[in-house]
Parts: C-alpha cells; structure tokens; sequence
C-alpha cells in the first residue's frame, strides 16, 4: 500500500492540474496507438488499453484523464469567425470538475475513446460559413434502350414545315386574278387536293408491283380503264410502267395504246438473250404517257391460249426492268391465264358497267374471291362503276357504291363518267380525256398506290 500511496500523491504526473491535462490532446485510438512498456494487450480490450501483466493485478492504474469531447461549432452567416481546423472540428471540455488529487483518484476508468471522424467533404466547409455550394444533382445517364432506336433525323420527317413563298395557281379565278394583278392567294383547294393525289401515287413501290384488272362481263371497259390507269401512273411517276394484255381470247390492249411493234408476248418469251431493259424495249410499244404495251398473239395466228405459265415466265423477265406491271386479263376467272395472274398480283381492279347486270357480275366476282382464298387481294381490291353509254343509267349509282362500299375500302369505289374519247375506240391518249375522266383515273391510281408500302403481298 506504501508503494502504491506514494506513486500516487509523489508522481510527476499527480501534481499536474486539470487544467494542465485539458490543454494536452488526448491521442487518437486506433492502429497508432501504442502501449507503454511491459504492458500486454488483450484481445478484447479496446483499442489504446494497455492490460499489466499477471502480478501486477493490485496495481492501482494511473490516474485518468478528463475526457475530452469534440463537436462541430456552427458559424452565423455574415459574420467572420477565425480559421477552422483542416477536419473544421472544434473540442469543447463536456464539464468542468473540482481539481485536485483526490478527485482524481476518485474517477472511474476513461471510455473507450471514438474513432477519429473522417475529414469532412468540401461541401461542408461551405456549409459552415453559411454558403450553399453543393453540386447540382446529376441525372441518370439515359441509356439507348430506352431512348429506342428511332432516330432524331427521320421524326422531321413528320414535322410541317411552312413555306414563306406561296405556289401561284394554275387554274381558275385564281389564277386569272394572278395573271392581271400579280396577287397571289396561293393554290385553290381542288388544286391543293391534286397536289396529294400525286404525292400519293409517287409513292416507293418495293420490288415489282403487279396489279390484275378483271371482269366478268365484256365490253365493261377493262381496256381502256387499263391504258388510263398505267398511262396515269407513268406521267405522274415518272418511271417504268408495263401494261401485257393477258386475255386468251384475243385483247386489243396494243391498239387501244397505240401499237409501234408487231412483236407479241410469244416472241419475248422465245429470245433467250435478254439481259439489258433495251432487249426488252424492242418488244413494247410505247405511247405519249411512257406507258409502255406488251401485246398478246393475234387470235387467228395464235396457237394456242394465253396460259399461267406465259404469264410467269413474262413477268419473271420483265420484274428486272419495270416497276409497275398492269395485267389487261379476261372476262373468266377459271381460265390458266387468270389464275396465274391472280396467283403473283398484289392489287386488284374489277370493272362493272353502270349497270344491273355489270353490279351483278361484279359482286359475283368479290364473292369468288372470297370464296377461293383470295380474301386478301380482295382487301386490295378497288371496284370500278364504268359508264360506258351515254345517258342516265337504269340503276341508282350512289346506292350501289355503297353496297360496294361494304366489301372494300372507303374511297376505293370509283365511279367513271361517260368519255367520248373513250367510246371512239381509238387510241387513248391522256390529254384527250374529259377533266372529270382523268380526275378519277388519278383518284383510282392513288388508291392503288396506298398498298405500295403495305407488308403483305400477294
């Protein structure tokens, strides 16, 4: 007791002051911390605790000190405050005990002292002089997945764009008043309507588009309407257009389009050495539309009918060449030659006089093709009211397009008025046509040609 009496009140460090030990800096703990010499070190002490060896259990351990408690000291905005620490962390004495040796033998044992905090992030030392300086929260990187794959470019495409310069008209009091007074009041409604119909047929045909013109009954108005539609199609579009006369009985498709060339389907089909567009160019007639015209064998000199198999092999050579290809075929659906058609076109035309009896043929002809799988083609379909005489039909024509109108397509019934360049049996030229005529042969060549970009073919 003697000995541990007089390390107690003798020893330097019992003479020094609270006040002495609250100006020292309590060490940290942690993996720096060093025990004094001759201590060992348990397992389970806490980190800075040196444990005596056995024998010195009775040992009295040395005073401790006061411990020391750190906290964060809040700065007033606007006002100046002196330079923080590096960690910006200020100690504090938690309280203020009597001094002296007595109480300090009284203290029990010091707490396990806390890990030094880590050094505060840039953003706080703003923080404590009242100042907002935290970054602006970032977002989230979109990742393509969920940007699609659309592209940015092709939705312009739907974007209208108005022109600062208008279109002078080209007909009617518009134009007139353009002509006198050089105002200008754009183009009229007809025309603009126009405008569409050609941007509508000027649609991209993939690959070789094929479309069949059929009737049940003859003397409807295949012909012509066949010579008007591809002659249509080649002014306004532009590029090649083939119409082949695939009636067995002896068509008069050439004549109607002007003939230039004695050559036939058969002279085609037997050269084996066609291998550019003008090896087959010396085998069509061409009219003043472009519109060029294969032309079937004379019924007289013909050996034999016109089959499925002329028309394969035809339009597997002539696909390479031409983009659109008009098939003028036969009053019969059971003929080869009307079932090959049927088996490769991806639209279709069915001519019906103004008539009882044409509506009846043609209605029988959307039930066949219903009836023998045709179902689709039949949705492509377009039904054509041909008033081939003059005069007042003895039939309701806005009934029956609507009656037609229930199996095809609003917009896909096209009524055609009596033309009197068309009844001369002459060479059909586009220019000769009535206005009323060639507005519905281009309304029909639109409706066609909305199936262009269609998926389903055939």
């Amino acid at each position: 007791m003697s000995a541990d009496y007089d390390r107690l009140f003798h020893s330097p460090d019992a003479l020094r002051t609270v006040d002495e030990d609250q100006d020292r800096e309590t060490p940290p703990a942690g993996r720096d911390s060093v025990a004094p010499p001759g201590a060992m070190v348990r397992p389970d002490a806490a980190p800075g605790m040196p444990v005596h060896p056995p024998g010195t259990q009775g040992a009295t351990a040395p005073p401790p000190r006061q411990t020391e408690v750190t906290t964060q000291i809040p700065t007033t905005p606007g006002t100046m405050s002196p330079p923080l620490p590096d960690n910006g962390l200020m100690r504090m004495p938690q309280t203020h005990s009597p001094s002296g040796a007595r109480h300090e033998a009284s203290r029990s044992a010091p707490a396990p002292t806390p890990r030094p905090a880590s050094p505060p992030l840039p953003s706080q030392h703003f923080a404590d002089a009242g100042v907002d300086r935290r970054p602006a929260p970032q977002q989230a990187p979109t990742s393509a997945a969920a940007m699609g794959n659309h592209r940015a470019i092709d939705a312009l495409s739907h974007v209208g764009v108005r022109s600062a310069v208008k279109l002078p008209p080209q007909r009617g009091w518009r134009h007139w008043l353009y002509l006198l007074t050089r105002i200008n009041l754009g183009l009229s409604p007809d025309e603009m309507y126009e405008m569409d119909l050609h941007a509508r047929i000027r649609r991209n045909a993939r690959d070789s588009y094929q479309i069949g013109v059929f009737g049940l009954k003859g003397g409807v108005g295949k012909t012509a309407v066949t010579v008007a539609l591809g002659s249509a199609l080649s002014s306004i579009r532009g590029d090649r257009i083939l119409a082949i006369d695939a009636d067995p009985d002896g068509g008069n498709l050439a004549d109607r389009a002007g003939r230039q060339s004695a050559a036939t389907i058969a002279d085609l089909l037997s050269d084996k050495e066609l291998h550019r567009y003008n090896d087959i160019r010396a085998y069509t007639s061409m009219n003043s539309a472009n519109l060029e015209v294969l032309s079937s064998e004379e019924y007289s000199a013909a050996r034999r009918e016109f089959n499925d198999e002329d028309w394969r092999a035809a339009t597997e050579i002539v696909s390479r060449y031409y983009n659109l290809v008009l098939a003028d075929c036969g009053a019969g659906l059971f003929q080869p030659g009307a079932r090959g058609v049927l088996s490769t076109v991806s639209g279709l035309v069915i001519v019906a006089s103004a008539s009882i009896d044409g509506a009846r043929q043609a209605a029988i002809t959307m039930d066949w093709l219903r009836q023998n799988g045709y179902q689709d083609l039949l949705g492509r379909s377009c039904v054509v009211v041909n008033h081939v005489v003059p005069g007042k039909p003895n039939i309701d024509v806005d009934d029956l397009v609507q009656q037609f109108e229930r199996h095809v397509a609003p917009g896909r019934v096209i009524v055609l008025p009596y033309d009197k360049h068309i009844a001369a049996g002459t060479e059909i030229q586009l220019d000769l046509l009535g206005k009323t005529f060639e507005r519905r042969i281009v309304e029909l060549a639109a409706a066609l040609s909305d199936d262009f970009d269609r998926l389903e073919r055939r």
